[in-house]
């Protein structure tokens, strides 16, 4: 068969391993030119705050992805960078994103301090594990499916400006409606374990509101908000572990204007986290249900989170898959639930089947230990490329019907 035809035929039982096979080894061929992407990358500061550089940053993703093939579009967002889209298309049917951020924790300055480095088999620098090293991953797994393109028929790259401090979801999410199947980049656990569950989030305020008095003269004509607001934070603390999985931790306590005066106001802030929808909505009545203290009234404000991406049949398909591909390619690992955040928690609320922890297996985010291991960098890449393969075998049902 010619090597046009051969480009064109549908995929065959098997070719999600041939698939993940060729590209892990065009990866490692070209792992330099990932590595300079990545180089680049890390070189610029990304906060969330930092527009200028974030859209600088943006600019230098559309370059390589422009001269990798794809169709790029820098999608303006309020208020902070541009979010990147980029798009691949194929011969075939199935329809895959590609999950991925370039914002980072780190103030501006950080990557002349601590620039790019390797050091023996790891790579180190700002934002190299969460996630630039995932972006740059990703872009080259599809630079090198597009040498097979029945193997897909629309990849899309998503590349996020605000993971990092958004508390809702995906700002372009619905661009990816009726996909197949999300692959989200974040990096592999320390073990090499890919993420197959994240447990949901919710931050919270309780605002106490009283009467201040003089605490010597006349503590009796107060309504002291602290003792309310402490008394509050014991009875919430009681939700930590009371399901499985659950935690709730008091994260601030304020209140009081001076050392003599019964304060009027207080407060608490508090982190939740569970691994259902149904757990969180649980806990949220319970933390809803005040105590009554007198002339004192309690409100809660939800400040927002991300919802859970749970296990359902067809993310545990995908996370089998993975570790089966993994399997064949010598890189054995396991899939987890994580109490951290990502934005395919996001798609996964959206009804999208979504597998996270993709990226190079690396560790210690948003600390200057930051870093990647090398020598997962091929391996993951030919996992990614064999799951595109196997969705559009059929793994999730019949591609392109979503």
């Amino acid at each position: 068969m010619a090597d046009d035809e051969s480009a064109h035929a549908a995929p065959q039982p098997g070719q999600a391993t041939l698939e993940a096979r060729r590209v892990c080894n065009a990866t490692r061929t070209g792992i330099d030119d990932l590595l300079d992407d990545l180089e680049r990358w890390v070189a610029v500061d990304s906060r969330a705050d930092e527009l200028e550089l974030l859209e600088t940053l943006a600019e230098q993703i559309v370059a390589r992805l422009d001269a990798y093939g794809y169709a790029t579009e820098l999608v303006p967002i309020a208020d902070r960078g541009p979010y990147v889209h980029a798009v691949l298309t194929g011969t075939g049917r199935a329809r895959v994103a590609l999950l991925c951020h370039h914002d980072t924790v780190f103030e501006r300055g950080t990557a002349a301090a601590r620039p790019f480095s390797i050091h023996g088999e790891r790579a180190f620098g700002p934002g190299v594990a969460d996630m630039k090293g995932g972006l740059a991953l990703a872009a080259h797994v599809g630079r090198h499916l597009a040498e097979h393109p029945s193997t897909f028929g629309r990849l899309e790259l998503v590349s996020a400006s605000d993971e990092e401090s958004r508390p809702q979801a995906l700002r372009t999410i619905e661009r990816l409606a009726g996909f197949d199947a999300v692959l989200c980049f974040e990096c592999g656990r320390v073990d090499g374990s890919i993420v197959s569950a994240r447990k949901g989030g919710r931050w919270l305020r309780v605002r106490a509101h009283g009467r201040a008095s003089h605490a010597g003269v006349a503590p009796e004509d107060g309504r002291n908000a602290a003792h309310a607001i402490c008394r509050e934070a014991l009875r919430l603390v009681e939700l930590d572990a009371a399901r499985e999985g659950m935690t709730f931790e008091i994260t601030g306590l304020e209140g009081g204007i001076g050392l003599n005066t019964v304060p009027a106001d207080a407060a608490l802030t508090a982190d939740l986290r569970a691994r259902t929808a149904e757990d969180l909505d649980w806990a949220l009545a319970r933390i809803r249900s005040f105590a009554t203290y007198l002339d004192v009234s309690l409100e809660l404000e939800d400040l927002g989170g991300p919802p859970p991406l749970e296990r359902t049949p067809a993310v545990l398909r995908l996370a089998e898959a993975a570790m089966s591909l993994g399997r064949d390619l010598g890189h054995g690992f396991g899939h987890v639930l994580t109490g951290g955040v990502s934005d395919g928690s996001w798609t996964a609320w959206h009804g999208l089947p979504t597998l996270d922890g993709l990226g190079p297996v690396g560790g210690l985010d948003h600390t200057p230990e930051e870093y990647i291991e090398l020598a997962t960098i091929p391996e993951r890449a030919g996992v990614a490329a064999g799951l595109i393969t196997a969705i559009e075998l059929g793994l999730l049902g019949e591609p392109g019907t979503g």
